[in-house]
């Protein structure tokens, strides 16, 4: 069966983000209405644009020109072939500062029929901004985003919803390493050079970041996550395969540090937790992030595995949902009051976005299980994007004060029966399922409560799969076979926790559906050549500020 006429709106957007020392490519699909993306794909190729003395030239290198463009090439055709319909391509550092960009420009037109954009430094760190913060629950609290790449560094204070200082520094992994370290292995003077040159560059900036007193370091990219794995594969035997969230001491970076310095970079490439395109590099990127946290009196860094490339895809559906609403769409008007209430009631949405994403999948998977209509869905998704506004009144009954707040707060342009139905879902997405003695049952007729059960049943399962807030659960499949159905989880590391509180919320889609479900999982880590990911990612958690 295709996908249902009511999907139609959605389109595929590939996102190509050319730095200096990888290209990464991720395409998703988008849907401007509902203000959500799933991933298709995820690919990243190390080309090493600015290597060879590039970024000291100033010039990038005929060799390194045209391996960028095959790369993207065939991260063009990959991303045609899963029916991206607009591919963005952004360059950064290596590209910026090259003399010959032109000729770059010009080769990757040739060889993929696509316009390159060089980004500013201050555009840069916007999008790395939106990437973060809709991948990164900060609430109402001010961060210090950290973004270590191959020829520079960006540091941005944001909240939520803006930044209040964007900064781009010329440090990065592979531009310090050319400078200092290539042949010097083993020697303690070069590497007490680059130390020097990182603290130059950061002390003025760090009085400057000092002054915005935030409350938290985040850190992004391939340096940033290939340290987060060193240090879990010392106390992990086995590293998990998603790092977001991961929290990088500084004692623990100055004796991982101490450790590489007196390896080959051979012996390096062989540490657990190492990406072996890394083992030259990772020592100068690791200076940087431990010079930063010094300077900054920071003895921790959470792990943040969002950065430019989901900016790219935030931004793009932004514009999109306001070209949506400024030519007054219906379904805009009614997804921007519910944003609007989640939001007034402490949500950031990030857990909300990646249920409702859940619950969609689910939705559709289940057509043929639950026969329910196109607007249901829209009321689905919508309750799983208010389904925690009780939180603010009482955690452990918040589904009850949850379903009083969309009752009476007002929803606009959507119907007194819809509001109902709404607050209904949102009072059985956890403990007890509906009852005679329950108000939301009582006075419903049966086809409403139909609904009630069936739509509350996915919902419960969906909230199930999130249930650490990690957002690991990537896609939900459904098979079924000799009257079992199986929902089947995709993964980026275990999510043993998510399937158990799935299987216990189960309860009410077997009463409601008369079928017993089984769990699994399948998990996945994302390749270096394009590789299906099949994950949802809902990037952006309602309209732009």
């Amino acid at each position: 069966m295709g996908l249902p006429a009511y999907l139609a709106g959605a389109m595929l957007l590939g996102a190509i983000d050319v730095g200096t020392n990888s290209i990464h490519l991720i395409v998703v699909e988008l849907d401007a209405r509902f203000g959500t993306s799933r991933t298709v794909l995820r690919a990243r190729e190390m080309v090493r644009l600015g290597g060879a003395g590039a970024l000291a030239r100033g010039e990038l290198s005929k060799k390194a020109i045209a391996r960028g463009a095959l790369a993207i090439a065939r991260f063009a055709d990959a991303a045609r072939s899963e029916g991206a319909e607009e591919i963005r391509v952004v360059a950064t550092s290596a590209v910026r500062e090259a003399s010959n960009r032109d000729r770059f420009v010009v080769a990757v037109r040739e060889a993929s029929r696509l316009e390159v954009e060089v980004l500013s430094e201050r555009e840069e760190a916007r999008l790395i901004h939106l990437g973060v913060s809709h991948g990164y629950p900060l609430y109402d609290r001010v961060a210090c985003i950290m973004d270590i790449g191959g020829g520079s560094t960006e540091f941005i204070v944001a909240d939520a919803t803006r930044p209040f200082f964007l900064r781009s520094v010329r440090l990065g992994s592979l531009r310090l390493f050319e400078e200092y370290l290539a042949g010097s292995e083993g020697r303690a003077l070069p590497y007490a050079h680059l130390v020097r040159r990182v603290r130059d560059v950061l002390e003025p900036l760090a009085a400057s970041l000092r002054d915005y007193r935030f409350e938290t370091m985040l850190g992004t990219s391939g340096t940033i996550i290939g340290l987060a794995a060193l240090d879990a594969a010392t106390v992990n035997a086995t590293p998990p395969a998603r790092l977001h969230g991961y929290a990088l001491r500084l004692d623990r970076m100055r004796g991982l540090q101490k450790k590489m310095l007196r390896m080959t970079a051979a012996e390096r490439q062989k540490m657990p937790g190492m990406n072996p395109r890394r083992g030259d590099i990772i020592i100068a990127g690791n200076a940087i992030a431990i010079t930063a946290m010094e300077l900054l009196e920071r003895d921790e860094l959470i792990v943040c595995d969002r950065a430019l490339r989901e900016g790219i895809v935030v931004d793009f559906l932004a514009r999109n949902t306001e070209v949506a609403r400024r030519l007054g769409d219906e379904r805009m008007r009614r997804f921007d009051a519910v944003h609007e209430l989640a939001r007034r009631f402490g949500s950031d949405g990030v857990h909300e976005n990646h249920v409702g994403a859940l619950v969609l999948d689910l939705f559709d998977g289940l057509l043929e299980t639950h026969g329910f209509e196109p607007r249901d869905r829209d009321a689905l998704f919508a309750s799983a994007l208010l389904h925690d506004v009780g939180r603010t009144v009482s955690p452990s009954a918040h589904h009850k004060h949850g379903a009083y707040v969309v009752r009476n707060a007002g929803l606009d342009g959507w119907r007194p029966d819809e509001v109902a139905l709404i607050a209904a879902l949102v009072r059985y997405h956890r403990k007890a399922m509906p009852k005679q003695t329950h108000l939301e049952w009582a006075q419903s007729d049966p086809a409403t409560r139909r609904r009630i059960e069936g739509l509350a049943a996915l919902l419960r399962i969906a909230d199930g799969l999130d249930a650490r807030r990690l957002g690991i659960v990537a896609h939900v499949g459904v098979l079924r076979a000799n009257g079992v159905l199986t929902l089947h989880a995709r993964a980026q590391q275990d999510v043993g926790p998510e399937l158990e509180a799935a299987r216990f919320k189960a309860d009410l889609f077997e009463r409601t559906f008369a079928t017993r479900v089984r769990f699994e999982a399948e998990t996945r880590e994302d390749g270096e050549r394009p590789e299906r990911e099949d994950c949802l990612d809902p990037l952006a958690h309602g309209p732009a500020n």
